[in-house]
């Protein structure tokens, strides 16, 4: 039985590795979308400590919680000292009597959530969660 020369059986170990290298780049393609896809879909809380402001003689205290994508998660941890400041501005341009209502603190939350993607987030904040609400009559 005649044996295949020495060329013939080096071009198929290159054709065989060459399509063991494809397939392994499409497979760690495909990984990557994967994985990609499932950060994007993901959703992640931020917690803020709880803020309080005071002004015209109310007082508020909210605990916040900030829901982003996974892929968003690291961007907004690293924003947590200006989305603290952003919050607190929003709360402090905030009308007591309306936060009353459930209506009101439905209002707050889409006001506090455009209020962080105009100042951070462009687009990245998903949604704002008021935890915790206080409000009073005099100042803390």
């Amino acid at each position: 039985m005649p044996h295949a020369p020495a060329k013939d059986r080096q071009l198929v170990l290159i054709i065989g590795i060459a399509l063991l290298v494809l397939l392994l780049s499409f497979g760690g393609v495909w990984l990557y979308l994967q994985y990609a896809k499932k950060l994007r879909t993901q959703t992640n809380y931020l917690s803020l400590p709880s803020i309080a402001i005071s002004r015209d003689g109310h007082s508020i205290r909210a605990g916040i919680a900030i829901r982003t994508s996974g892929e968003d998660a690291g961007w907004a941890s690293k924003n947590q000292q200006a989305f603290e400041q952003v919050m607190k501005r929003a709360l402090m341009a905030a009308d007591p009597e309306k936060l009353r209502s459930e209506a009101g603190i439905l209002a707050m939350q889409e006001s506090l959530r455009d209020a962080g993607n105009d100042a951070i987030g462009h687009g990245k904040v998903r949604e704002v969660l008021l935890t915790d609400l206080l409000i009073s009559e005099g100042d803390l």
